[in-house]
């Protein structure tokens, strides 16, 4: 019906491109719960709670041994990717971590830019109806 609805939320997933086994493995938990709510009535999102990568080095960046992999054009990339394929409509909460890219960008600006661009948001809050008389609110 109008008002049943399925929200997946996703708590500091800290991403490291180390181990997407894992990340494969606990959205394989998932799956099938949301396959399930779009088959029975469609109204399914997925909410993530930020702190999206890894606050330590990854060896993502071979030009860098201390680099963190948090906050990085490549984490947000990577984060996306992975929060999209899941098939639902996603929103992200941004945390603490998710403007970390200090040795990439030279100002938290630059860094909310790719952030925002990364996962199709146009600002950092968000405002989502997930079924009749039911908003996902977020702020950023």
């Amino acid at each position: 019906s109008a008002d049943e609805f399925v929200v997946g939320v996703l708590g500091d997933l800290h991403i490291d491109p180390r181990k997407m086994e894992d990340y494969e493995t606990g959205k394989s938990h998932f799956m099938p719960i949301f396959e399930e709510a779009k088959e029975k009535h469609g109204n399914v999102a997925i909410v993530s709670l930020g702190d999206l990568g890894e606050s330590k080095n990854c060896d993502h960046n071979p030009e860098s041994d201390s680099e963190l992999f948090a906050g990085t054009s490549m984490c947000h990339e990577m984060a996306a990717g992975f929060l999209g394929s899941m098939g639902v409509p996603y929103d992200v909460v941004g945390g603490n971590h998710d403007l970390e890219g200090l040795d990439e960008f030279e100002t938290d600006k630059e860094n909310l830019e790719v952030y925002l661009k990364a996962h199709g948001k146009e600002t950092p809050q968000f405002c989502r109806q997930i079924a009749d008389k039911t908003l996902l609110v977020g702020m950023g």
